[in-house]
């Protein structure tokens, strides 16, 4: 789960293996991630593993000797930084360093304690007693370098702020749509080719992923702005990662990242999983300085063709064959029948029947970047979320729609009340005092309310 301070329009994983939630702020509406995200996602490179548990202990000695393997010499800041590992049940933690309030329980090299109910859970960076810490979830991949790309993930999170903002965006709504989901499909393909191949016939593949990528941003005014956003975001994040937690293999690991998106089902706020690492590594090659030189709104396609001499890019149609267009788009064709019947499903659930709306006002959420799905002109579709805002906590397990403008949720709105506990069909909701629901909204109670006031339905 990561973890972004409200919804993202846009926004910050990991492990992407296991879905991840992020926190995302509204004001953000971030593509990126913000590492808010925090979703722990890997698509990694296997390795030997361990079969048992690692301790906490051994993964903050682990993630000792990366930051100081690396010196601050990938982005010329050091990633090394308060670390907290949460386990989500228990909300226990072990933290490399004590809280400024010296809180935390020393025990030897590590800290411990139990994480307060209003801060999210998740993999990504976070603010807490005044320190923003880098935030991984409990248990940590056995695999070593599954769990070192993504300590080195959400370390960069915890400097991004400083080093990179990523620029405000609505999330890449298009990459749910055919055209779309081809187009990056093919992109991956050619830049995968580019990474397995050298000389003269890399730079050709380089080239096609940039007549594809060209081609898409030609068909969609906003792909631009939005998918630079993400891959700048979380990217990025996932780029150094690879670089730092599996430096003598790090572009096998991209392969791997980039064969595995090739057959996910959402791309909306994950593409940049698999595309990040990949111009990442590819830049590595044709302009080493090309980290010194990034802005928050950088096109890391841009700057790869720079780095190629700008060379003329082919026409798409003219070079898609080789990279399975045919096959792509039958799959694609019968995918999109499948989430034109989602997306019935959920206008029918979320706008056009009985629903609860919440205003959303200084979120925190935390939710899985794999499964959004965009219902325009409406908003997104998190199947799964956890919301956190001044009227309390809401815990949606069966859809919740977040607004286009960021401003509203939505949910399904039969509901019951037991004990203060709220509970419709696939969500909870405890409502802060001063709250109450009515005419199927959430709104401040008027002075002198009664809880009466709050009809079920």
């Amino acid at each position: 789960m990561k973890q972004v301070p409200g919804p993202p329009t846009t926004d910050v994983p990991h492990c992407l293996e296991d879905p991840m939630f992020v926190t995302t702020r509204l004001a953000r509406k971030l593509v990126t991630g913000a590492s808010l995200a925090v979703i722990p996602f890997w698509l990694l490179a296997p390795s030997l593993a361990r079969a048992a548990a690692v301790s906490p202990a051994t993964a903050i000695a682990e993630f000792n000797t990366l930051c100081a393997r690396d010196q601050g010499h990938l982005w010329g800041q050091n990633l090394c930084g308060p670390l907290l590992l949460v386990d989500a049940a228990s909300r226990r933690i072990v933290a490399n360093q004590n809280t400024r309030d010296g809180s935390l329980k020393r025990d030897a090299d590590i800290y411990t304690g139990v994480l307060p109910p209003d801060v999210g859970i998740a993999n990504t960076s976070t603010e807490w007693q005044g320190t923003r810490w880098i935030m991984v979830m409990l248990p940590l991949p056995t695999d070593q370098t599954r769990r070192d790309e993504l300590l080195m993930h959400e370390s960069f999170h915890r400097i991004q702020p400083s080093r990179l903002p990523p620029p405000p965006a609505p999330l890449p709504e298009h990459l749910a749509t055919l055209e779309g989901r081809v187009s990056m499909r093919l992109e991956w393909r050619a830049l995968a080719k580019a990474l397995s191949e050298h000389g003269q016939a890399r730079k050709t593949a380089v080239r096609d992923a940039l007549a594809f990528r060209q081609w898409r941003r030609s068909r969609f005014p906003d792909a631009a702005a939005s998918e630079n956003a993400l891959e700048i975001n979380e990217g990025l994040a996932e780029y150094t990662g690879k670089r730092l937690g599996n430096p003598a293999d790090s572009i096998a690991s991209a392969l791997k990242a980039l064969a595995d998106y090739d057959h996910r089902d959402a791309y909306v706020r994950s593409f940049a999983y698999a595309s990040g690492p990949a111009y990442g590594l590819l830049l590595d090659i044709y302009s080493p300085g090309w980290r010194t030189r990034l802005r928050p709104d950088s096109d890391l396609g841009a700057m790869l063709h720079e780095a190629i001499g700008n060379a003329p890019l082919p026409s798409a149609s003219s070079v898609r064959g080789p990279y399975g267009y045919a096959g792509i788009a039958e799959e694609e064709t019968q995918a999109k029948h499948v989430r034109d019947q989602a997306a019935a499903k959920w206008k029918s659930k979320l706008v056009d029947g009985d629903t609860l709306k919440l205003p959303l006002l200084h979120v925190q959420m935390e939710f899985n970047p794999q499964n959004l799905f965009p219902l325009p002109p409406f908003g997104i579709v998190y199947p799964t979320a956890v919301l956190h805002d001044d009227w309390g906590t809401l815990t949606v397990d069966g859809g919740l729609l977040v607004s286009t403008d960021g401003k509203t949720a939505t949910v399904d709105g039969a509901f019951r009340v037991n004990d203060g506990t709220y509970t419709g069909p696939g969500w909870t909701l405890r409502i802060a005092p001063g709250w109450a629901i009515s005419a199927g909204s959430l709104r401040h109670a008027a002075p002198g309310s009664a809880a009466s006031a709050q009809k079920s339905r």
